[in-house]
């Protein structure tokens, strides 16, 4: 770079330096809305109402000064409550002098609103339940195969009494997740309710999903109950083959003394076609597809 050129960028840089300082040197007036905060509060007591959320302020002063607010950390507009209980006033401009933020070299020309009524009850404590707001999109050929837990699945929450005592649950923020094809687990935010705070803010979605496949189960004895005394029911075969359909890991682990078949002496006994139909029990989140034979020939037998 020639010096020719390192002198015209220089000199660039050295004018926009001294605009900047000129321009921000000079008086402005801005508009900010600022949310309110309410400090000072009375222990065991809550915040239950107020008539405005936000204090919009005109502020006049150097542009300095007015940048640091514009472009600092979030402000908000503190009003003592003093640790009064109940429906209070306040006059919104007596409470400048406890916000830092506006320093003496700002004037304060407009605020809004000029008063701001509040109301301050005793607190209400109450552990609820977590309800799960999901929606869940399983990749084709894919399914559920465990409940969808949240872990905590229950918040303590407190607040006003008022508004306590009828919240029964809390939901979570909307969790959406497409294309799914294994276990999942994730964190997830609750829903905020105003004048209410939670223990902790979130809790844990967990859920496990897997490609689906079919097994099938031989040689599954099949159990009589409800048999009176002096008689036997003997079933022509003793035997069924069970083909269930589920999650490809939870169907490799499992073995057949997790499905049950059955028949009931009091089906047979009632029966006149000579053949009864076993039923089967079996694991949650698999369903039964195939039971090799339908049906089953019996006799009875009395001593």
């Amino acid at each position: 770079m020639t010096p020719k050129i390192t002198t015209i960028i220089l000199s660039t840089l050295f004018s926009i330096i001294l605009w900047v300082f000129v321009s921000f040197s000079n008086e402005y007036t801005t508009s900010f809305n600022v949310p309110v905060k309410f400090t000072n509060l009375k222990e065991g007591t809550s915040l239950l109402s107020q008539s405005a959320q936000v204090v919009s302020l005109s502020i006049k002063g150097e542009g300095w000064v007015l940048a640091q607010i514009t472009f600092g950390p979030e402000t908000v507009f503190e009003i003592s409550t003093d640790g009064n209980v109940g429906v209070q006033k306040v006059d919104v401009r007596g409470a400048i002098s406890e916000n830092p933020w506006i320093s003496p070299s700002l004037q304060v020309a407009m605020i809004s609103p000029a008063l701001l009524n509040y109301t301050i009850e005793k607190s209400g404590y109450k552990e609820i339940p977590i309800v799960s707001d999901e929606s869940l999109g399983i990749k084709g050929g894919y399914g559920l195969v465990s409940s969808v837990i949240l872990n905590p699945d229950s918040v303590k929450i407190s607040g006003p009494q008022s508004l306590i005592k009828n919240i029964k649950s809390i939901s979570t923020e909307k969790f959406e997740i497409e294309d799914i094809d294994e276990e999942v687990s994730s964190q997830i935010f609750l829903k905020p309710m105003r004048y209410i705070e939670y223990s902790q803010g979130f809790t844990n979605i967990e859920f496990n999903v897997q490609k689906i496949v079919d097994k099938t189960f031989k040689n599954i004895p099949v159990q009589v109950q409800n048999v009176p005394n002096k008689r036997v029911l003997e079933l022509y075969p003793p035997n069924v083959s069970i083909t269930l359909r589920g999650g490809l890991e939870n169907l490799g682990i499992m073995s057949s003394d997790s499905i049950t078949a059955m028949v009931d002496f009091n089906d047979a006994f009632l029966d006149s076609l000579g053949i009864v139909t076993p039923r089967v029990t079996y694991p949650e989140f698999t369903s039964l597809t195939i039971v090799n034979p339908k049906t089953l020939k019996y006799i009875i037998k009395q001593y």
